[in-house]
């Protein structure tokens, strides 16, 4: 069914964990030539004796040689720095400048791929990779810039052949390996991207920075399939072979996390803590975990103090502890925490969120929102327009939440997440019309979306315009793993195809047991599918729930009526 408005979380737990899961797998995500390591400028390495010479017996030509690399390598790295600010223009001015000295330098053609992928102009990207090639038939930078265009244009072929190019250059490529497991994922071909990240982990074994990185990689793969225990065997194999070595320590305590060990994940962390004096991201993973029980609160609060005192001026130790505070109901401290922050970060917004969330939790909506409007004011960002709206929203005061949306949206009318906003406002206020005004314009600009596919599906549905089913089955190929949308096509499909509505909301129900209202729609498909006993046990069961859901008293009209016949 629709998804509801999401309420921004009264509490932010902000802190470093590490991220063994996604939603959408990409390895090579973060592969960015902006971030690669360069160690070789004009063929020499940076420390290397030339030819004939000894390190003993360093002549005028090697340090001239030297200090020519030098100074080529600073030049490099200049322009690199003003890629990475965004600073084009005067990047390429520098960069044409160093190219009237060193044209035949492959390096550079490189580095003019780089700026050309970051104007979007990827023909000339390609033609001065190949350039650089053509200069350095082993230039391992040019063939993964290559691969890299060529996965994100969908020639998996060509991707493939570079990423293999680079791999017969150096076997321990790390980017290489996540590339063609990038492939083997887009061909949906599952058992292929294990056996290559597993190879990668063999070729970069002895290098723990690298091993973790492949791991990670794994991590990622093992969440999507549902094998969290592969990864977990990973970790703990990672740390036999580095014995007290911080960086593997904090490998296995994710593992542990995601495999619901959490005795076993404190424990490694207290040691990770142990190793380190100064650690602050895992006393606050450790005081995350120790959270949840509400006898280590003395334990927790000591952890906060350490990193307090260890980093007095990070803000996510602020924003933790004040938010432990609340969750204790402790509303004094948490307000002279939060009054901290805004001391310590007076330009920023932190201090105001955190007040907003103190007064939030006290139930003082009018307290909180004007710290919210204070915080917005200072550092705009959609999550605490939001939070504002749905507190208009939540004092009945819709039309105001929408007028400032709607002012928001004027500034910028490509903001997809206020689009949605609106529209599911709208949508609540049986506003179809401008939902689907607002549905529409982010499906002009992402034709793909699920959520906007989804929620116009179910508009179109009680309008009984023919398109829903279309729009509903195309959000299921997007999300299909989505309770709601998966819900919204099955509760759909029932008018004209019984049988298969039946069993996409089997599978919705499986996905949230929980959610009363799809369980309303599963015994609507029992019943039109003559299953009317097992239509009256899910009735009965949600009707005895106090959990309100929308849809309630037509559950208990389809019972009543299932009961008389």
């Amino acid at each position: 069914m629709k998804d509801s408005i999401i309420t921004p979380s009264k509490t932010r737990f902000l802190m470093a964990t590490l991220m063994l899961s996604a939603s959408t797998l990409t390895f090579s995500a973060n592969f960015d030539l902006l971030n690669q390591p360069q160690t070789n400028f004009g063929g020499i390495e940076q420390n290397a004796p030339l030819k004939g010479e000894t390190w003993n017996t360093p002549s005028i030509l090697e340090s001239m040689q030297q200090e020519k690399i030098k100074e080529k390598k600073k030049d490099y790295l200049e322009i690199l720095n003003l890629f990475k600010q965004n600073k084009l223009n005067e990047g390429e001015k520098k960069l044409a400048a160093l190219f009237k000295q060193y044209p035949e330098d492959p390096e550079l053609f490189n580095l003019q791929a780089l700026a050309d992928s970051l104007k979007k102009d990827i023909a000339s990207a390609e033609k001065n990779y190949q350039k650089a090639i053509a200069k350095d038939k082993n230039n391992i930078l040019a063939h993964l810039g290559l691969s890299k265009l060529a996965l994100d244009g969908g020639d998996l072929t060509k991707a493939q052949d570079y990423a293999n190019k680079t791999l017969t250059i150096n076997p321990k490529i790390v980017n290489a390996h996540l590339l063609l497991a990038d492939v083997a994922y887009k061909q949906k071909n599952t058992s292929q991207v294990e056996s290559i990240l597993s190879n990668a982990l063999k070729q970069v074994a002895g290098n723990i920075a690298q091993e973790i990185e492949v791991i990670q990689n794994l991590g990622k793969f093992y969440a999507i399939q549902k094998q969290p225990e592969k990864i977990l065997a990973l970790g703990e194999d990672l740390s036999k072979r580095y014995p007290g070595d911080n960086q593997a320590l904090s490998l296995l305590a994710g593992a542990q996390i995601v495999n619901n060990k959490k005795a076993e994940a404190e424990q490694t962390l207290v040691e990770i803590i142990k190793h380190d004096k100064q650690d602050v991201n895992h006393r606050l993973l450790l005081a995350k975990l120790l959270s949840d029980s509400t006898e280590k609160e003395k334990e927790v609060i000591k952890l906060l103090d350490e990193a307090l005192t260890i980093a007095p001026e990070n803000p996510q130790v602020l924003v933790f502890k004040t938010a432990y505070q609340i969750k204790l109901k402790h509303y004094p401290e948490a307000l002279e925490l939060a009054n901290l922050a805004e001391k310590k970060f007076p330009a920023g917004s932190i201090g105001a969120l955190l007040k907003g969330d103190v007064y939030l939790a006290e139930k003082k909506p009018d307290e909180a929102l004007k710290n919210y409007q204070q915080a917005y004011k200072k550092q705009p960002n959609d999550k605490v327009l939001f939070t504002i709206a749905d507190l208009l929203v939540a004092q009945k005061k819709t039309p105001e939440a929408m007028k400032l949306l709607e002012n928001e949206l004027a500034k910028n009318s490509k903001n997809n997440a206020v689009h949605f906003k609106l529209a599911s406002l709208y949508q609540q206020q049986n506003d179809y019309q401008q939902a689907e005004k607002h549905y529409n314009a982010m499906l002009a600009d992402q034709p793909d979306n699920a959520l906007a596919l989804n929620n116009l599906a179910w508009i179109y549905s009680q309008q009984n315009n023919p398109k829903a089913a279309e729009l509903a089955e195309k959000a299921f190929s997007k999300a299909p793993e989505s309770a709601a949308i998966a819900d919204t096509y099955g509760f759909i499909l029932l008018k004209q195809e019984p049988a298969k509505g039946l069993e996409i909301l089997e599978k919705a129900a499986a996905l949230a047991p929980q959610a009363n209202d799809i369980q309303y729609h599963l015994a609507a498909a029992y019943n039109a599918n003559d299953q009317k006993t097992k239509a009256i046990e899910i009735l009965e069961r949600i009707l005895k729930s106090e959990n309100y859901f929308a849809e309630k008293n037509a559950a208990a009209e389809l019972l009543k009526q299932l009961k008389q016949d």
